[in-house]
């Protein structure tokens, strides 16, 4: 039994429930469409986000229904902008399969994404609480926020670390954040007890994304994915960015002149990869990682042990250490 089964036991039921009302949600709509709908609800991530959500609300009592209404919602919303994201990045392959754009064009995905996106705003006003909305309004304007910012960054080739950290709390982090966040209200925590767990939800946002983007310096057969993608769509990662601050000038400087130029080539990304290795790119984005595991634990010291203090412990652990 791999690390993540071991810690989805805690939440097994929950889960059990999610999955269930997370497809009925997708399923009864226009005959027209639905089946473009069921292409979309077939594919099962690892429901990481659903996890920290009641992982949070174990944390400060019992789950209960409004729980999994609230972490529906979120999953639906997560759902949306991953078609969208799918277009803006050209993606033509999601967990080995097809994406939707690809399956179908980007006129169909675009509308589809933001039918989806319709759903999660109708059952967040259907459960009639100002701090969801407030929360899921927040978390949509940071989304779209960060994949703006990202965009323009690749196509001016930023290379800057408060920049990059800016995009992948927006993008990646603001999710996980209110997860725990809306976990925690879910089972009536104080507004100070929301706030401690949505600093966890960022912190554990911030390692995904981190972990993902280390990814991309490892090669197809050791991973999953493609080499270089994220170079190759201009997006200049951690990794990359802390070599080139490390690197002296007479070494960087041929790297930069590639990413100003937006010449990436085969060879050229090689060099790159190369290059971030050499100077200590990988080892720097995995302390960062752990200065936050570090920030995540002392957060959670505050609350009593149980099973779903340790497992989220370990969830932080399998972030950080992932393969895949």
């Amino acid at each position: 039994m791999d690390k993540l089964t071991v810690i989805t036991q805690v939440v097994r039921k929950e889960i059990e429930v999610f999955n269930r009302f997370f497809s009925e949600s997708l399923r009864g709509h226009n005959h027209d469409f639905q089946s473009m709908i069921d292409f979309i609800s077939w594919r099962k991530g690892k429901r990481i986000r659903p996890i920290v959500l009641f992982l949070s609300a174990k944390l400060c009592g019992e789950t209960n229904p409004k729980t999994i209404d609230y972490a529906l919602i979120l999953e639906l919303l997560h759902t949306a902008t991953l078609i969208h994201d799918d277009v803006v990045d050209n993606t033509m392959e999601r967990r080995s399969q097809p994406s939707a754009n690809a399956q179908f064009d980007n006129r169909i995905a675009v509308l589809l994404g933001d039918y989806i996106l319709s759903l999660a705003i109708t059952h967040a006003v259907g459960v009639r609480n100002d701090s969801v909305l407030e929360t899921v309004s927040r978390l949509a304007h940071n989304l779209a926020e960060g994949e703006l910012t990202q965009l323009i960054a690749s196509k001016e080739a930023v290379v800057d670390e408060e920049r990059y950290f800016d995009v992948i709390r927006k993008k990646t982090a603001a999710l996980f954040a209110s997860c725990s966040e809306m976990g925690a209200l879910s089972a009536d925590a104080t507004p100070e007890t929301r706030e401690k767990l949505r600093s966890i939800g960022e912190n554990l946002g911030l390692c995904f994304q981190i972990r993902d983007d280390i990814f991309d310096y490892f090669d197809q057969g050791e991973i999953g994915k493609p080499t270089g993608n994220d170079i190759r769509e201009g997006k200049i990662t951690l990794p990359l960015i802390h070599a080139l601050q490390a690197a002296p000038q007479t070494v960087s400087s041929p790297m930069l002149e590639i990413i100003s130029k937006q010449d990436f080539t085969p060879e050229n990304i090689r060099q790159l990869i190369e290059f971030a290795k050499t100077y200590g790119g990988i080892e720097y984005a995995q302390s960062r990682m752990q200065e936050m595991k570090a920030e995540t634990l002392e957060l959670l010291a505050a609350f009593p042990c149980s099973e779903a203090k340790t497992a989220m412990i370990d969830l932080t652990a399998y972030i950080i250490e992932r393969k895949k």
